[in-house]
């Protein structure tokens, strides 16, 4: 099994692990017991939803674990649910994986969370050094590779959408908006549209319902190495938002900023950004 057959089998199992987690959690009783509980049905289905994102995190996170060592035992793993302290600067490969991206989603019923994983590797020439990666937005019956044909999107008039987080959508949007419409009035007004996971939003723009991602307010390398990886594979561009390339496994994990958009509209969201 070659690494990219290896990150797709685990993108695609650890999601199928994760649906099947979530829909055991479904079969719970969440009625209390009134004369025994001062607990609210609402509160009940709280505590669920922290208990099911907290095990699926770390179910999957164990599942990666196992699998990698069993498959790449000389390979290093950096992983959210990881230890952070693992010699990793001077290895040749580093598994950069997040195991749930997007915990909050899975949690509360959404579909916009993703499975990542991907292979960076010091001696590949591929951007930021991602030599193979997977994404899988399971609930959505999504598995994007880097070792599968390159998927191109033609728009058609349809107004440019810009994907931002639920929780904390960039300062910058509305400058971006405008620099957008300004530039592509034939595609009329844009339109911002929330999402979850990084990984959910590059397979959104990959198949036709989005055409930026850009997030301002900083993240982590596991967030962002896999879809950064399909992104790139599929002509997408991939920059911090002043247009330089990104850099990973670094000391510093916290990735400051990030766009991902097609290619035609780079040069007037980064000349957006730069006025920030």
């Amino acid at each position: 099994m070659n690494d990219h057959e290896l990150a797709r089998k685990l993108a695609r199992e650890t999601g199928a692990l994760l649906v099947g987690l979530r829909e055991h959690a479904k079969t719970f009783n969440l009625n209390p017991d009134k004369s025994k509980s001062s607990l609210t049905q609402e509160s009940l289905g709280n505590v669920l939803g922290d208990v099911l994102g907290d095990e699926g995190d770390q179910v999957a996170h164990d599942y990666l674990l196992e699998q990698l060592l069993l498959h790449r035992p000389q390979d290093v793993v950096l992983s959210e649910e990881g230890d952070l302290d693992v010699d990793r600067l001077g290895a040749s490969r580093v598994w950069i994986i997040d195991p749930l991206d997007g915990t909050a989603h899975y949690s509360s019923g959404g579909t916009d969370f993703a499975v990542h994983v991907a292979l960076w590797d010091a001696s590949s020439k591929t951007p930021s050094k991602i030599c193979a990666a997977s994404v899988a937005v399971p609930a959505r019956n999504e598995l994007w590779s880097m070792d599968e044909p390159v998927q191109r999107y033609s728009p058609k008039g349809e107004p440019i959408r810009i994907l931002v987080s639920r929780t904390r959508p960039p300062r910058e949007i509305a400058s971006v908006a405008n620099a957008l419409q300004e530039q592509f009035p034939e595609r009329g007004e844009v339109q911002i549209v929330p999402m979850g996971s990084v990984g959910a939003k590059v397979g959104a723009i990959l198949s036709g319902q989005g055409d930026v991602y850009f997030n301002s307010g900083g993240f982590y390398e596991w967030d962002l190495a896999a879809p950064l990886g399909i992104a790139c594979h599929n002509g997408l561009t991939v920059t911090d938002c002043d247009g330089n390339e990104i850099e990973l496994n670094k000391s510093n994990l916290r990735v400051a900023d990030i766009l991902i958009c097609r290619p035609e509209l780079t040069a007037a969201i980064v000349s957006a950004l730069k006025t920030r």
